[in-house]
């Protein structure tokens, strides 16, 4: 007011601001993991997003965070750093089969990411044999390095207890055996052999059934059959062809220790009267150290033979050709036109008859198979021709 001046002066510190920085642990996450988020240049930090500073979080989103530093002197300054966040791959594991017969092998496969890393030792996409039922779990990992896991189950079922029986171990030639498989629900055996079906076995053999049962698992056993051959036999008579009175005749056959049977046989003798007119078999049957029986077969013929001694010298009859292909030609005495005559084969079948109807009477043997035959003619006076059949 009067015009009067006087000074005063002050100092002002103008500060710079702090060069803050904003680091992270990582630029990009998998799903899931943690993340560490750091300022520096400044003494205190603020994160937006509510992050502490140099404490671990777990991000869910791609998300640009921004720090706010302070120093000493209050004054403040700001960064941000970007985070990723990749989700997790979607991870599938595969199996070729969810359940596998023991002993057979299996591939797990996994989906869905770029690499795979299995349990148990598994090795990805390529087959192995599991052991026992189990649950194994693949890690995929993507072209992030993201992984995620998925697992699979498979079980391994036993194979069955399969058994081979026979109805018989051993067995004589043309007999039949029936072989049976057990501890399985169906069963394929080798020698197109049927399952509890008889067969008639040729040889000694080994038989080998596979049994599968209801899961599909098979498992085999074998037994094996003996076959053992018929004994080989060889017979003889001191005659096969006799009148009603001729004495007894003798049988004969190797090996011995069988025994013969049929019409007018004693022991190992052939009576032709107790026989009686007509063809008879007799039959040897023999049995061996196996078991095994075999017999075989003499056509005894037994003639009435009236009148023999008046008529053997007149050669009332001739058969011919002997032997015989087709047809075979009877000559015969004119006193037997009209009379029949009778063919047996070597078991004493009636195989064929007919009537002497001139001197020369063919008769038709071709439908005959190869063999014996016996040819008898007349009636009251019967003569007995052993005929071969080509």
């Amino acid at each position: 007011l009067n015009g009067c001046l006087n000074t005063a002066t002050t100092n002002v510190v103008v500060n710079t601001l702090p060069v803050v920085t904003a680091a992270s642990s990582a630029s990009a996450v998998c799903a899931g993991n943690s993340v560490t988020l750091s300022g520096g240049g400044a003494s205190t930090y603020i994160w937006s997003n509510g992050v502490t500073n140099a404490v671990s979080f777990i991000p869910t989103t791609n998300t640009t965070y921004t720090v706010t530093g302070t120093d000493v002197n209050g004054c403040s300054n700001s960064a941000t750093t970007n985070v990723i966040v990749n989700t997790l791959p979607v991870v599938t594991a595969a199996s070729s089969a969810s359940a596998v017969c023991a002993g057979n092998s299996i591939t797990l496969s996994g989906g869905g990411a770029s690499t795979y890393s299995w349990t148990s030792g598994v090795t990805d996409a390529v087959s192995f044999v599991p052991t026992s039922n189990a649950t194994y779990t693949v890690t995929g990992t993507d072209a992030n390095g993201c992984s995620k896991t998925a697992t699979t189950s498979v079980a391994v079922n036993s194979l069955p207890i399969v058994t081979a029986a026979s109805s018989a171990s051993a067995l004589c030639a043309g007999n039949s055996v029936t072989l049976s498989g057990g501890g399985a629900s169906s069963y394929v055996w080798s020698n197109g052999v049927t399952d509890a079906v008889s067969f008639v076995p040729t040889s000694n053999s080994t038989y080998t059934v596979t049994g599968t049962d209801g899961n599909g698992c098979s498992n085999t056993a074998v037994t094996g059959i003996v076959v053992n051959e018929l004994p080989i036999i060889l017979v003889n008579a001191s005659s096969q062809i006799y009148c009603l009175t001729d004495l007894v005749g003798t049988l004969s056959a190797n090996p011995t220790g069988g025994f013969w049977s049929g019409t007018g046989i004693t022991g190992n003798s052939f009576d032709p009267s107790l026989a009686g007119f007509g063809i008879h078999n007799s039959i040897y049957s023999y049995t061996d150290v196996n078991g095994c029986v075999n017999s075989d077969t003499l056509i005894m013929s037994v003639n009435l033979c009236t009148g023999v001694n008046e008529i053997t010298t007149e050669n009332l009859f001739t058969v011919y050709p002997n032997p015989v292909s087709t047809e075979i030609n009877i000559k015969a005495n004119i006193s037997f036109i009209g009379s029949n005559y009778t063919i047996y084969d070597a078991t004493g079948k009636l195989v064929l008859t007919g009537k002497i109807n001139s001197e020369n009477t063919l008769i038709e043997l071709g439908n005959l198979s190869g063999g014996i035959y016996l040819l008898n003619v007349g009636e009251k006076t019967t003569r007995t021709f052993k005929v071969v059949k080509e």
